[in-house]
Formats: structure tokens, C-alpha cells, sequence
């Protein structure tokens, strides 16, 4: 669906990846199952240096540069090698999949740190299991009931003038190299999560029906500067005189005034949950510490990890309600503790390897699109200058040979549009008017250049009947309507359909919405087939599973000949291949 300029802001105010998801990018370039409406030609891999501008880094994360090769190799993976069309989604693209890289990379180089690696063998087996996967997709299509050696699959590739072997290179070279190394070093770190939690005792079961109410002084650096510790070691010396813990806070605490009327006395929540909190303020040694407070115990001041601020912690109460059925659903509950206690862990590994890894943006194209981001939190006033930073920025890109120029002119012609929208906002009529005779101005020179955008159309139609250009408005008008064909398109007939109406020319306004209404339609309708094959898909699946279960029941002495057959691997003129394969 191509990225409308209504719909250009949610795009940058999503987020496109969250932390608890450690290896996203991972599982969808080694994961992902693509079947092929047919095998096209698989030509000898070539060699040779790449093209510069292939080279050229897109983003840098620590010892890790994602270049521009492999980031086209990515977005080939993602789209079945069918990137978008459109400059909005080619350019999200390109945005989300290198910013997914450089935060599996900066996690990757964290784990690394802490002794996870990766061996070449251990490469090469991931190597291994991704061509097979791969492979199987070739030979359920070309070989009959997608059975066979992989000499049939070799016969099956020559007759298309390929091989198995060419099939392989080509494979592989699909996928960036430091993938398979990834994806070994955060398949063995999940693992030693998992084996850690995996067996907790009755104790750490209870805990997590505990909820406890930590209560804190805390003494801001900032407020106070080099006299905070003093500060703080001053309310330390107030409890250990005996002075109530709700009184030392009202006189040192720097809190929000609710946490001090409370007596410092913070949101309770689960026993882990204060646990994974603390641990990320602070060492694990010392929010264990806080938890193992006693009725009237509290902490000596200490500063967290940033240096911000000195804390002094007590817990102001506990809860520990077990539910009636945790003997006989102990097992359950250890389960649960081990899914929870190793998300908390690798979340917090996440966290800071972004901590201790900045990605940055080395793509020019890209450091202003992400800039963008930050645009659409701001106020009014600033948002305006920060539109007119990313505009500047972007001047001297469109005016150059850059190979990413039809992205930076579109990025341009966004940013133009906001700015004009901004300066209305603020009741700026000079801003308002020189940029938008600049949008015109850079709309004119996309499409004089050869580019061609279906929203950008649009835009300029809805600027040209702004400024009384009715004729050239439907000139634009007429090309959008033939580029809005597919079934998804049916929000931009609407649009056309509107754009015409504002035009004065409802009958081909009519034309345009009967266009939208029969796009709509045939949309359903494929969503319909889809959900449809999905269902006879389970069902054949479900089919055949039923049939092979009962034939293993029926057939006498089925489970002596498979012992047979494994027991006599070198017998000759046996079929090996799928073991050899395996391996």
C-alpha cells in the first residue's frame, strides 16, 4: 500500500522496533518461507570488487558497518527480491530494516562482551540448516510430490539451466554474511537464559505473588550539584537518629510533591517487576539488597548508574497472596516464572547494548529521515526550525548525482509540504508562501526528471487547483486515476474522486469513487480467497497428517523395518540423501 503524505506522520511516529523482541531482523532473513510461483535462472555467482556507491556504509554501530550491498540484500529478502515501487515505502524500508540491523548488531557486539561467540563451524551449520530450508521450498516445486535426492534437484535445475551447486552460491550470497553469526550468538544466549531460569526453587515461586511498596529519598545532582552526596549522607544520618522515614523525606527528598506526600512511598508492583526496575537504575547487587530490606531496615545512599541522583530505599510494606491452586499447578507457575524472568533478562541485555552502542546514521538520506522523527513531538515554533534544518540538509542532495536521489527529492517534497502546513499553523504568511512555491518548484522537477509517484501526483493536483490551475490539476488528475489499479488503491480513487469534485467535474468524480467502490471489492474479495486457501491448506495438512498416523497403526512390523533401515546406512542402493542433506 503506498504511504500517503496524510499517512507520512504515523509512518515516522511508529515504532518499528521494540526491545523485547531481540532478533526480529534474524528470524525474518534465516526464518522466513518463500515459495516461488516458479524458479527463475540461477547463473554462476560473480566476483569481483563491488561498485562504490555498493559500498558505501549505511550505518555504523561500534565495530559493525552495514553497507549499502548488504542492506539491498535484506531488502531483497524481505520482498522476495520485489522492493517497492513507491519512494514512501522503499524509503521506510530501508529506514526500518537499517535500524533493525544496527540494533541486532549493537546486542551482538553486547553479547560478545559478555563471552557469546561464534565459531566458523558453528557458522557454517547455520549456513547449512538456512540451505536446507531453502532447498526443500526448490524441490517441493520441481520435483514430483516434492520428493527426491538431491541429484533429482540437481537434474530438475540443469534442465533450467542451472545446478544445485550455482542454486547454493546464489543462496547464499542472498544473505549478509554476519547474519548466520548472529543468529548463532543469540540462539546460544537465549539458550543460557532459558537453562538458568529453567529450574527455580518454591521460594522464587511464591515471589512472584508478592507485591511489594518500596518507599525512597532521593537528592538531585543537578538540584544540588557537588552538595548532593553530602545532602543525601545528611538524611542517612537523620534515620539513623531515629527520625521517622516520611519526615526525613519531607526534608531532603527531591521527589514530585504526590511521592512526598506519600511519604516517598512509591507504586507497588510484583516482586520481579520492582526487582528488574531497580536492576535497571541500578546494579542487581543492590536492588537485592533493597528487596531483602527487613521492617525498618533501608539502604545507605547510593547514586544509580547515570550519577543523576542519591537514593535511600526502605520498603514501606509486603503482600504475598498465593493463589489456592499453587501445589497443584506448581509446575505451571515454574513455567511462567521462567518465560518471564528470561524476557526480563534479555530485555535488560537489550537495553543496554543500545546503552552501549550508538547507532548512527551514516546514509545522508537516512540521517534526515530519522531526524524527521523527532520533529512531530515538537512544538509548533520548533518544529518549524527543525523543518527548515532537514530542508537545507536535503538542498544539496537533490542537486547532486547521489545514487539515492529520487528518495531525497521525495523526503524533500514531504518535508516542504509539512513546513507549509506548520507555517499555517503559526499564523506565518511569508513562511507559508515561499514554500509553497517551493514545493511547486520541487514537485515540477520530480516529475520533469523522470519520477513518478502516485501520492506526489495527487499533491501536486490538490496545490495546482489551490493556485487556480484547474487544467494542469486534471492533467495530474487523469495520470493518478490510470496509476490507481491495484485493489489497495481504492483510498486514492477516493482521493481522486474528491480532488475531481473540488475541480468542478463530478462526473468524473463519479467515475473515479464507482473505480474505488469496485477496487474495494475485488480488496475483499482476494482477502476472502486468501483466508479461503489458508483453510484448505490446515485442512489437507490435518488430512494427511490423520492418514500417515493410521497407516503407522495398521502396518505390521512398520517400526522393525524403519530399525532395519537406520541400522544398515552403507546397504547398498539405499536412498541417503535426505540424511546427507541433513547434515
Amino acid at each position: 500500500m503506498p504511504i500517503t503524505v496524510r499517512t507520512f506522520r504515523n509512518l515516522l511516529k511508529r515504532k518499528l522496533v521494540r526491545g523485547a523482541g531481540l532478533l526480529v531482523l534474524i528470524l525474518i532473513a534465516l526464518s522466513m518461507v518463500i515459495f516461488f510461483a516458479y524458479v527463475p535462472y540461477i547463473g554462476p555467482t560473480t566476483t569481483g570488487g563491488l561498485p562504490a556507491e555498493l559500498q558505501r556504509p549505511v550505518v555504523v554501530v561500534g565495530d559493525f558497518t552495514l553497507s549499502e550491498a548488504d542492506l539491498t540484500r535484506l531488502i531483497n529478502l524481505q520482498t522476495q527480491s520485489s522492493p517497492p515501487a513507491e519512494y514512501g515505502q522503499l524509503l521506510g524500508l530501508r529506514f526500518q530494516l537499517a535500524q533493525q540491523v544496527g540494533q541486532q548488531m549493537a546486542l551482538v557486539q553486547e553479547l560478545k562482551k559478555r563471552g557469546f561467540t561464534a565459531s566458523d563451524d558453528e557458522i557454517e551449520q547455520a549456513k547449512e540448516e538456512y540451505l536446507k530450508q531453502r532447498l526443500e521450498q526448490y524441490r517441493m516445486q520441481l520435483l514430483p510430490e516434492g520428493k527426491g535426492t538431491d541429484s533429482d534437484l540437481d537434474k530438475a535445475l540443469r534442465e533450467r539451466g542451472s545446478s544445485l551447486k550455482q542454486l547454493r552460491e546464489r543462496l547464499l550470497a542472498e544473505v549478509p554474511e554476519f547474519l548466520f553469526e548472529a543468529q548463532v550468538i543469540g540462539q546460544k544466549f537465549t539458550k543460557s537464559v532459558e537453562e538458568k531460569y529453567a529450574k527455580p526453587t518454591d521460594e522464587q515461586l511464591r515471589l512472584m505473588f508478592e507485591q511489594v511498596y518500596p518507599a525512597r529519598i532521593m537528592v538531585s545532582v543537578e538540584k544540588h550539584k557537588d552538595k548532593a552526596e553530602a545532602r543525601a549522607q545528611e538524611a542517612y544520618n537523620a534515620l539513623k537518629a531515629g527520625k521517622p522515614f516520611a519526615e526525613v523525606v519531607k526534608q531532603f527528598s527531591d521527589d514530585p510533591e504526590p511521592i512526598l506526600k506519600q511519604g516517598g512511598r512509591i507504586t507497588g508492583s510484583g516482586y520481579y517487576e520492582v526487582l528488574n526496575n531497580l536492576s535497571s537504575l541500578f546494579s542487581g547487587e543492590f536492588a537485592q539488597r533493597v528487596l531483602s530490606l527487613k521492617p525498618g531496615e533501608y539502604t545507605a545512599p547510593t547514586p544509580d548508574k547515570d550519577k543523576k541522583a542519591y537514593y535511600i530505599f526502605t520498603i514501606a510494606e509486603r503482600k504475598l497472596v498465593l493463589p489456592k491452586d499453587f501445589e497443584q499447578k506448581k509446575e505451571d507457575y515454574r513455567k511462567s516464572y521462567a518465560m518471564m524472568r528470561s524476557q526480563f533478562e534479555q530485555q535488560a541485555v537489550f537495553l543496554e547494548a543500545m546503552k552501549n552502542y550508538k547507532i548512527e546514521f551514516k546514509d545522508a538520506v537516512l540521517v534526515q529521515y530519522e531526524k524527521l522523527n523527532t520533529a512531530f513531538s515538537q512544538p509548533a515554533p520548533q518544529r518549524l526550525k527543525t523543518l527548515k534544518e532537514i530542508d537545507q540538509a536535503l538542498t544539496p542532495i537533490v542537486a547532486s548525482s547521489d545514487p539515492n536521489l529520487r528518495l531525497a527529492q521525495w523526503l524533500q517534497i514531504q518535508v516542504l509540504n509539512m513546513l507549509v502546513a506548520t507555517a499555517k499553523e503559526v499564523k506565518d504568511k511569508e513562511t507559508e508562501k515561499t514554500y509553497g512555491e517551493r514545493l511547486i518548484t520541487a514537485l515540477n522537477r520530480f516529475f520533469t526528471e523522470g519520477g513518478e509517484d502516485l501520492n506526489l501526483r495527487l499533491m501536486r493536483a490538490e496545490r495546482l487547483l489551490e493556485a487556480g490551475a484547474k487544467q494542469q490539476a486534471l492533467d495530474d488528475l487523469e495520470i493518478a486515476s490510470g496509476l490507481a489499479f491495484r485493489p489497495g488503491d481504492s483510498f486514492l480513487q477516493q482521493r481522486i474522486a474528491e480532488l475531481y469534485n473540488k475541480a468542478g467535474r463530478k462526473d468524473l468524480a463519479q467515475k473515479a469513487q464507482k473505480r474505488a467502490e469496485e477496487l474495494l471489492k475485488e480488496q475483499q474479495r482476494q482477502f476472502e480467497e486468501m483466508l479461503r486457501r489458508q483453510i484448505e491448506a490446515q485442512k489437507q495438512r490435518a488430512a494427511e497428517e490423520k492418514k500417515q498416523a493410521e497407516a503407522q497403526k495398521t502396518t505390521p512390523g512398520s517400526n522393525a523395518a524403519q530399525s532395519g533401515t537406520q541400522g544398515n546406512a552403507a546397504t547398498p542402493g539405499q536412498n541417503n540423501a535426505p540424511a546427507t542433506q541433513g547434515r
